[in-house]
């Protein structure tokens, strides 16, 4: 899990950024569904779904987190010795942050849903997007 996930899914990975790549530069088109239209299929999964929708998210972003979570542990299990109620506060308070901003980005979906979509054929947008899809192609190669 921390970074080696061998020769063959790297080359899986990179083509499938690469392919993502030229979505983003709007040389290929790739169908994706709309989560909240009523015949996307989506509705009504229930937390079985959910709960492995974050799991797989968990588990192929965990890599990244663990940069971040090492040091933290560190702290906490020196402060662990010396104060448990402390040491657990740190943890709570560390996921609270965590969580926040994915509990923000969910909250305010549909608001900046609406600017986005008011905004994503502006010029900006479009150079900032094809931007971004040549550096996932970078990324690829």
């Amino acid at each position: 899990m921390l970074g080696d996930i061998g020769r063959h899914l790297t080359y899986i990975i990179a083509a499938i950024m690469f392919i993502i790549g030229l979505h983003l530069m709007e040389i290929i088109r790739i169908p994706f569904p709309d989560a909240a239209s009523k015949t996307s299929g989506y509705r009504g999964k229930g937390l079985l779904a959910t709960f492995l929708i974050g799991l797989v998210f968990g588990a192929a972003v965990g890599p990244c987190t663990f940069a971040y979570m090492a040091p933290i542990l560190g702290i906490v299990f020196g402060a662990a010795m010396k104060n448990i109620l402390f040491a657990i506060l740190l943890v709570l308070f560390f996921a609270a942050g965590h969580c926040s901003i994915i509990l923000l980005a969910g909250t305010f979906t549909g608001a900046l849903q609406k600017y986005l979509d008011w905004n994503e054929n502006t010029r900006t947008a479009v150079i900032l997007k094809k931007a971004c899809g040549a550096l996932v192609i970078a990324g690829a190669i």
